[in-house]
């Protein structure tokens, strides 16, 4: 995996300073920001929020990595602000070329979905997000809704009439601080559950997280990513 992020340093990324590990495992252990968002940093992460693996290469570089349910997600990648980064998303047969550029301040989450027609397509969603709410005392907690088919997505606490986060247009995410305790969170479409209670272990102060909605063939679902930041 390393080799593969010090490729991406010599590729179409250009991600300066990298010489990065992506390990999921570990990113509770990361804070995403220690001190708080410098201005003119700039993130970008993927995420397999498909029904199988998908392999990432960078522009340029036979390098790759593959995501897939066990690790979904990579760890924000410190990119150049203001330049065009692009690679190459493959699920299979299928492929989506993607390019994104990064303001300062900005962490973007380009996010691999199964194509609408089912057979094996593939297409991608770029949620742009500019944090401002750093508080070292507090865990952070995002919601993207990436799924049209769930009716007034709203993350509630399960057992308990408290709703987490709702509101949410799709294509878009809101945030919300709360305090680091163990969390587990309930997906309710059209003021219905959808599926089983997400546990979201024990969270950290100072910690992001993101709760992704996605469509999950018959039903929606959702699942977690650690915002944490490769160093």
């Amino acid at each position: 995996m390393k080799n593969f992020l010090s490729s991406l340093l010599l590729s179409g990324f250009a991600l300066s300073g990298l010489g990065l590990s992506v390990q999921p495992a570990m990113a509770a252990e990361i804070p995403l920001y220690p001190t708080g968002p410098a201005e003119d940093s700039s993130f970008v992460r993927f995420v397999d929020g498909g029904s199988g693996p998908v392999d990432v290469s960078a522009v340029g570089s036979k390098a790759r990595l593959t995501l897939d349910a066990a690790n979904p997600a990579t760890h924000f990648l410190p990119i150049a602000a203001g330049k065009p980064v692009a690679g190459t998303l493959r699920a299979g047969s299928a492929h989506q070329d993607v390019s994104a550029t990064v303001q300062p301040g900005e962490f973007v989450s380009i996010v691999a979905l199964d194509g609408a027609d089912k057979a094996g397509g593939l297409h991608t969603v770029t949620v742009r997000e500019k944090p401002d709410d750093f508080n070292a005392l507090k865990a952070s907690v995002a919601f993207y809704n990436l799924d049209a088919g769930c009716a007034t997505p709203t993350l509630k606490v399960p057992g308990r009439d408290i709703v987490l986060l709702d509101g949410v247009a799709v294509g878009q995410a809101r945030r919300r601080q709360v305090n680091p305790v163990a969390l587990s969170v309930q997906l309710v479409c059209g003021g219905q559950p959808v599926g089983q209670p997400l546990s979201l272990g024990t969270l950290a102060a100072g910690q992001r997280y993101t709760v992704l909605l996605v469509p999950g063939g018959a039903h929606s679902r959702i699942f977690m990513a650690n915002d944490a930041m490769s160093h």
